[in-house]
């Protein structure tokens, strides 16, 4: 855990600028790579202007759903760009609020209201995430609001309703349980390489290859996401037989010619990070 609702702000800030600045990360944006409408200056322009919002979570002055809302509005004023970090402000507000202990987190997000569900709901609008359609309580249908007022939704409650593959809502029903597991990974592969980049690079290919991305299941389709699962896996093979770091950058390039970004697996590797930096990673 942070020692204190500063160093737990100043953590979640730094765990953002470390992802977005790992290089390569097959399909997202990072220091070398762009997308025409998404670029490396609006994680940073986001990031930095998400520590006020996270010293009021972190000081317990917002809620879990609030402080979601107000990481989007007041990052969204200053830049223009769509969707920057929704998924990963879902994941830290509040591992924050935990001060980085995900045990509490987890009592924090069973302790919820509708009205944190609602507030979540809020920013998902002003952000304009692209989500994997849902059976019920759908993020874009027009009652929702509505139903989660009248059934009493909490945000634990809503997230058991998202679709399995969205692995980012089951985190709040797990009880962070991949970012747990992202945290020992970013831990054990800088022991091994002792280099920040490849460490994160790393945690992120792992998860690439493990999972099915909801972004690109929501844009391509799930045929296009396990493939990508599937080229992610065989670049690790590569990598871990060859010690061939170069490998990921040609991943890199098959992956944005399918016209996808991971960004979930990138919120995750945030997240991970986070609980890296509680149990006390240091470089």
């Amino acid at each position: 855990m942070f020692e204190s609702p500063e160093k737990a702000a100043v953590s979640a800030v730094l765990s953002m600028l470390l992802e977005v600045s790992a290089s390569p990360k097959p399909g997202n944006v990072d220091r070398d790579h762009d997308f025409h409408d998404l670029r490396y200056e609006h994680f940073l322009a986001s990031a930095s202007a998400s520590f006020p919002v996270f010293v009021r979570i972190a000081q317990g002055k917002l809620g879990v759903g609030e402080g979601v809302f107000e990481l989007v509005r007041t990052t969204s004023e200053l830049h223009l760009a769509d969707n920057v970090h929704f998924g990963a402000f879902l994941l830290l507000s509040p591992l924050v609020a935990s001060l980085g202990d995900a045990g509490r987190a987890r009592e924090l997000v069973e302790s919820t209201s509708w009205k944190d569900s609602i507030a979540v709901k809020r920013a998902f609008d002003l952000s304009k995430a692209r989500v994997v359609d849902a059976h019920t309580m759908d993020l874009r249908g027009d009652e929702v609001e509505r139903e989660i007022e009248e059934k009493g939704l909490s945000l634990v409650d809503w997230m058991r309703l998202a679709p399995e593959e969205n692995f980012i809502a089951k985190e709040y029903v797990t009880g962070f349980r991949l970012s747990l597991t992202g945290k020992e990974r970013i831990m054990e592969f800088y022991g091994e390489t002792e280099d920040v980049n490849r460490a994160i690079v790393l945690c992120y290919l792992s998860f690439l290859s493990e999972l099915e991305d909801p972004l690109i299941i929501a844009k391509r389709g799930r045929d296009v996401a396990v493939r990508v699962r599937e080229m992610a896996g065989e670049a690790l093979e590569v990598y871990q037989s060859t010690g061939n770091f170069a490998v990921f950058e040609e991943l890199d390039l098959r992956v944005r010619g399918l016209g996808v970004n991971p960004g979930s697996v990138a919120d995750l590797v945030i997240s991970s990070i986070y609980l890296a930096l509680a149990e006390g990673w240091r470089f």
